[in-house]
């Protein structure tokens, strides 16, 4: 693949995190917002550092966790004050 073609699909990757993320799909949005952003990571330290868009990489990183986080903290206050 050319250097072109590895950033077309770097930033369809961060892209679709980014997206998928912001709109949640009930918790699998965040998880393809990391998946998206770990391939997305490969795909830089393999080019050699040269693409850029490291600040999307990272969006996507804390996009999928606060997304994660908002399930944890529910299913903690759920589990702590249902009623026995």
């Amino acid at each position: 693949m050319t250097q072109n073609e590895v950033q077309t699909e770097f930033n369809r990757l961060v892209t679709r995190g980014i997206v998928l993320g912001y709109t949640w799909i009930m918790g699998a949005g965040s998880v393809i917002s990391l998946i998206s952003a770990f391939q997305a990571n490969k795909l830089i330290k393999n080019s050699g550092y040269e693409l850029s868009g490291k600040d999307k990489v990272r969006k996507c990183f804390y996009i999928g966790i606060a997304g994660l986080l908002v399930w944890v903290i529910a299913i903690s206050i759920i589990i702590l004050f249902r009623k026995k």
